[in-house]
Order: C-alpha cells, then sequence, then structure tokens
C-alpha cells in the first residue's frame, strides 16, 4: 500500500535530525511504500541557524529531484528506481489540490503573533493588568523586567521569536495555538488512513520537550487521525552547553538542567503518552563535546553529531516496517540504537547489518559521487563527456550550481562537522584521494617488478569509466535531459568504486 509520510522536526534538535535524514536520503536509502516525505519543521525561534541550515539543504533537494530524477513506476504506483535522490522529499504544497486555499511551497510551519514577549502573546491588550489571573501568572512565571540586571531568568517578558530558552511550560502554552495555524489545520486533512505520522524532538531543551506532547494530544484528539500509525523520536542529551552569562538574556539555558529535565520528561512520558503512539525511538550518547552557548537565532549553529544521524535511520525504519508490526493499537514498541564497539571515533566498521546495507552502503555510494564531482571531475575538463555535459553548463545553470552546493557545502560539511564532534564520525577521509578515501579500507596499488599494474580508483580509471558510462547513458537518455543523465553517470560511477572496494569494511579487516 503507498502511503505518505509526514516528518514533524521540533525545535533546534528535530531540525538537525531532519537535516541528516535529508543526506541519507539524498544518499539513496531505500524507503519502502512511499509516495511522498513531507518533513514540516516546527521552530518558534525564527532566525534559528540550524533551522535556517536545514531548509536551504531540503530546498537543494527537491530541486535536484525535480530537475534530474525520474521515477520507474510499478503498477500500482510505486517507485521501482534507486540511487541518489530517489525518495520525493517535498513541501506540504505539494498536496495541494486545484481551487484549495493555498499554503506557503515551504518546508517549515510558522506560528503567527510571536514577535513579542510572553505576557504580551497571552494578553496582548494589557486586559489582565489589574486582575487575578495576573497575580497566578506571576505566581507561575519569572516577571525579571527585560532591563534588569538578571533578565536573563525572565518567562513572561522573554521573547517568544528567539525560543523558549528551555522553558517547556512557556512552550506548552504557545504549541496550544498549533491547532489553529491553516498549515496544521492542511497537514491534518491531507493525511490518509494509510500514512504514517513520526514526530522528532528533544527531551532536555524548551521546543522539542513541549511541542511532542502537544502534537501527541492534537494527533489523537483527531477522529481522522486516531488510528494513524505513530511513531516518534525522543532525542535525549548527547551534548553539552558552556556556562555563560551575559546581559541581555544570555545564560538561561543551562547543561545542567538537562538530566533534570530528561528524567521529568520520561516520567511524564511513561505515565501520559504510554500507548499513544505504536512506536518510540530513543537515541543519546555520553555528552562530552561542550557547544558555545547562544541564546538562539542566527548564531544558533551547532556541528552536525552521530546522535542525529543515528536518529535519521530511527525515521527510515519506521517507514520502512510492516504494517503487522505496528499493528496494535494501544500499545507502543520501543527502540534502542547499539553500535558493534564502543569507541571515540566510530566508521563503517562499527554498525551492524541492518545499518551497513540500508544506510551506510547508500552513504559510501554518495560520498564516493562527491568526492569525484568535487575533485576528480574538474581534473577531467578535456574529456568528451565533460564537454557533452558539462562545460557549458556547471558553472551557470541553475542545477549544477545547486549540485554543487549540496555536495559541497551541505553534505561534505555535514561530514566535516561528525568528523570534528565528540563522538567521532569519521566514515571517510575527505582529504585522501580515492584510493585512501574509505575509513579502515584501503585500496591497494598493485605493482609487478616495480611496474603498476592496477592503480585502483586512479584519474585515468574514472575518465575511462566515465568516458564509456556516458556513450551507454547518451543512447537512453536524450540531450534535452543531461541533468538526469548526469545525475546517472554520477550513480553509476560511484557504484563502480564501490565494486572496486569490494564490500564495507568490518571489524575483522
Amino acid at each position: 500500500m503507498i502511503r505518505n509520510t509526514f516528518i514533524f522536526g521540533i525545535g533546534g534538535t528535530g531540525a538537525r535530525v531532519v537535516r541528516a535524514l535529508t543526506m541519507l536520503l539524498a544518499a539513496g536509502s531505500k524507503l519502502n511504500d512511499t509516495n511522498k516525505v513531507i518533513p514540516v519543521i516546527i521552530d518558534v525561534d525564527a532566525k534559528n541557524a540550524d533551522t535556517t541550515r536545514t531548509l536551504k539543504a531540503l530546498e537543494a533537494y527537491k530541486l535536484i529531484r525535480k530537475t534530474a530524477y525520474s521515477p520507474q513506476r510499478s503498477a500500482d504506483g510505486s517507485d521501482l528506481s534507486n540511487g541518489f535522490f530517489n525518495t520525493n522529499l517535498n513541501t506540504l504544497s505539494s498536496l495541494q489540490t486545484e481551487g484549495a486555499e493555498k499554503i506557503d511551497d515551504s518546508f517549515q510551519l510558522k506560528f503567527d503573533n510571536l514577535e513579542t514577549s510572553f505576557i504580551k502573546y497571552v494578553d496582548p491588550h494589557e486586559e489582565l493588568v489589574s486582575d487575578v489571573t495576573m497575580d497566578m501568572l506571576r505566581a507561575l512565571y519569572d516577571d525579571t523586567p527585560s532591563d534588569h540586571p538578571r533578565y536573563e531568568n525572565t518567562e513572561l517578558n522573554l521573547r517568544l521569536d528567539e525560543g523558549f530558552k528551555g522553558n517547556p511550560n512557556i512552550g506548552c502554552v504557545v504549541f496550544n495555538g498549533l491547532s489553529s495555524l491553516k498549515e496544521y489545520q492542511f497537514v491534518a486533512k491531507s493525511i490518509n488512513p494509510q500514512d504514517r505520522i513520526f514526530i522528532v524532538s528533544s527531551i532536555f531543551g524548551g521546543t522539542g520537550s513541549s511541542g511532542f506532547p502537544q502534537l501527541i494530544k492534537l494527533i489523537k484528539g483527531d477522529d481522522r487521525l486516531r488510528n494513524i500509525k505513530l511513531g516518534a523520536l525522543t532525542v535525549m542529551p548527547y551534548y553539552k552547553i558552556e556556562a555563560k552569562k551575559k546581559a541581555g538574556g544570555d545564560g538561561k539555558i543551562s547543561s545542567e538542567s538537562f538530566d533534570a529535565k530528561t528524567e521529568a520528561a520520561l516520567s511524564y512520558y511513561a505515565k501520559h503518552m504510554a500507548g499513544q503512539l505504536n512506536a518510540l525511538y530513543h537515541v543519546w550518547d555520553k555528552p562530552t563535546k561542550q557547544y558555545e552557548y547562544h541564546a538562539g537565532g542566527d548564531q544558533q549553529l551547532d556541528p552536525a553529531h552521530l546522535v542525529e544521524m543515528i536518529g535519521a535511520t530511527a525515521i527510515i525504519d519506521f517507514i520502512n516496517k510492516p504494517d503487522e508490526i505496528l499493528a496494535l493499537n494501544g500499545v507502543t514498541k520501543y527502540f534502542d540504537y547499539g553500535i558493534i564497539q564502543d569507541s571515540a571515533t566510530v566508521d563503517f566498521r562499527h554498525f551492524y547489518n541492518w545499518s551497513g546495507q540500508q544506510v551506510m552502503k547508500p552513504l559510501a555510494h554518495f560520498a564516493y559521487a562527491m568526492k569525484i564531482y568535487l575533485d576528480s571531475i574538474p581534473q577531467l575538463q578535456g574529456e568528451v563527456f565533460y564537454k557533452d555535459l558539462l562545460k557549458d553548463h556547471i558553472h551557470t545553470d541553475l542545477f549544477y550550481q545547486t549540485l554543487s552546493s549540496f555536495f559541497g557545502t551541505h553534505f561534505k560539511g555535514w561530514l566535516k562537522e561528525m568528523a570534528l564532534n565528540e563522538r567521532s564520525f569519521q566514515p571517510v577521509q575527505l582529504d585522501e584521494t580515492l584510493n585512501g578515501f574509505i575509513t579502515g579500507k584501503p585500496i591497494p596499488i598493485k605493482k609487478i617488478l616495480g611496474i603498476v599494474r592496477d592503480a585502483g580508483l586512479s584519474k585515468a580509471f574514472i575518465s575511462e569509466k566515465m568516458g564509456k558510462m556516458e556513450d551507454e547513458l547518451r543512447k537512453t537518455i536524450p540531450d534535452p535531459e543531461k541533468e538526469r543523465r548526469f545525475l546517472q553517470l554520477l550513480n553509476q560511477i560511484a557504484a563502480e568504486c564501490f565494486s572496486i572496494l569490494g564490500a564495507l569494511p568490518t571489524m575483522t579487516e
């Protein structure tokens, strides 16, 4: 049965996990029985750089796929194709029908009227100034004024468009208004009985920990959605934040409170949410990396982490689970994730078979394609395939500019960030040649009597293979579809490189 999956990424952590998912789907991780995947990013911090970065990656993915991917359909409409960008990752507006009220062609769901303080959001017309309700609010929330030296403690005067600053008690109030947004109403009307919903949030902040239970409440309170297959990923602490306190609101968020918030949230989930989800995934790591403190906005740009990539694999696992595995409503199945060996530096060898085949193998293929596109192809400008496909287009056409950005900024940047983080994930050696590219399994150069007989993935090998592949592709994909032909060429040369590698490295090698 073909279905859509709606993924709600709540807060900064939700956005970062969706970013990781974007990379894994670009690499070709296959989703079964899937028509479209609709990511919906929910973050009240309007200028959050983590969210902005994820949105740019999603938009780039969408353009590349629209321009260069051509699905092969079966009789029931399912996509039989494999390879890079094979998943239809799209916006809510792609589900609109003729004559329906228009919604933004965006991956982000935006709240209205948040460019204000919490108290003005609750009481926009100052009708509660002398009311007993205001006394109750002051008893419940800190009302330190914005010009006070200890403004970082404020709750009533907190600017909502800068995020909830680790205050789920404020987030719950704001998320109560989610059902009134036309984008959410459109989602609720667009979901069919066979579709699925997956929610990603952290458990130790403000936005995710408040938005998650409120979203569950909305879904379960809707008669149309009550029996929908529903999964979620709860991300527990995996990093620390530098302790900084400056005037103007900094210092409110402290990693010292992460464990207490996690314990409180888990207790609440166990008591009030048991049985409301078909599947609940947990992921965490011992926090070692200390991130620089930022109160939010365009300075909130945390480096990618292995935990976020593992979180993204939970989404793939949930989408691919057969209905019968998730059949019992009222019964929640719980899933954790482990690697083969605890290590400060992780690579392809640390993953079990499911992750290796479903995620790591496509990731290796895409990494080869990136390396060839960024490093090898610029050295082959004299070759026929380059002149035919790229010479007059690579620096001017929107497709190639976007592909260059996706490989060079989004994907390579994501790999670099994970490699430099703690715990480090280094599946490839970005500065090595193609022969030494895959961590733990270099391709040897074979010599006889000192003469090179097999240079492995050399420049000459890449040039020859890409030339022959282009000759064959030209026979079936015409010149007006050169972008599609080039994407197929990247798929094929990456597969050829992987065939020389033989298989992913293992712990026994």
